[in-house]
């Protein structure tokens, strides 16, 4: 990649009051967890998706799918952020006004030091409970201590609406920032995919950074930086402000 284009988008993001921060699965990826789609190490090669991630798959399958969340969440907690995720930290303590939107469940940006952060799809943290909604440690058995429902991760499954306010949130900011850097993310997962292309339609620069940018959104606003979220944003970083 040309260092006048690293420069360039360094001074945008330096001048830039509003800045949102839209991540995917490719960031997490540099810390060892694995993604669910599109690599050799995606979790769905591993087991059929309907009987995990659409709810009604996931009441069949118990107790399987039960562990087989429990073990991911136990791995989120044992790999560490990845300088992707501490540059990330370091854009939102520079901007005035900042908005970190994660498709991610894992909590790394959290454990980076990321405060303003939207959790499209949820948290692997804890657990919630399908008939009273009470949240709950991981535990051997997905037994709600307060009812006795099924226990489930506070995860949005497939054909689950994302949390409430969260997209809209994510979009008004979409809508009324300078600079929107999408990160380790194909933008190509509907709805989710909305907002990057709310910052290109409002005006705003788009960088979007990834090491595929098959099928990613182009026009007159958007860069595209090729490489990986640990390989670029410290650059990036270093660059605004040395």
């Amino acid at each position: 990649m040309a260092d006048e284009q690293l420069l360039t988008v360094a001074s945008c993001l330096r001048k830039a009051r509003r800045v949102v921060v839209f991540t995917g699965a490719g960031v997490s990826a540099e810390s060892g967890v694995p993604t669910f789609r599109a690599a050799a190490n995606a979790l769905w090669n591993e087991v059929d998706v309907r009987n995990f991630a659409y709810p009604d798959g996931y009441r069949r399958n118990q107790p399987n799918a039960w562990h087989w969340y429990s073990s991911r969440a136990t791995k989120a907690r044992e790999v560490e952020p990845n300088p992707g995720h501490y540059a990330i930290v370091e854009i939102e303590r520079h901007a005035e006004e900042f908005l970190l939107v994660t498709q991610n469940i894992d909590s790394l940006h959290q454990r980076a030091g990321s405060k303003n952060v939207i959790e499209l799809h949820g948290n692997l943290r804890e657990a919630r409970c399908f008939e009273c909604n009470v949240r709950s440690e991981w535990i051997a058995d997905p037994v709600c201590p307060k009812c006795g429902g099924l226990l489930r991760p506070d995860v949005v499954m497939f054909e689950e609406m994302l949390p409430a306010g969260a997209l809209e949130q994510a979009r008004d900011a979409a809508a009324a920032c300078d600079l929107l850097i999408s990160v380790g993310t194909s933008n190509l997962v509907w709805p989710a995919t909305e907002v990057p292309r709310y910052a290109e339609r409002h005006g705003a620069d788009v960088v979007i950074v990834n090491p595929d940018m098959e099928g990613q959104p182009w026009g007159h606003h958007v860069t595209q930086l090729v490489g990986t979220a640990g390989e670029i944003l410290p650059r990036l970083v270093r660059l605004a402000w040395p």
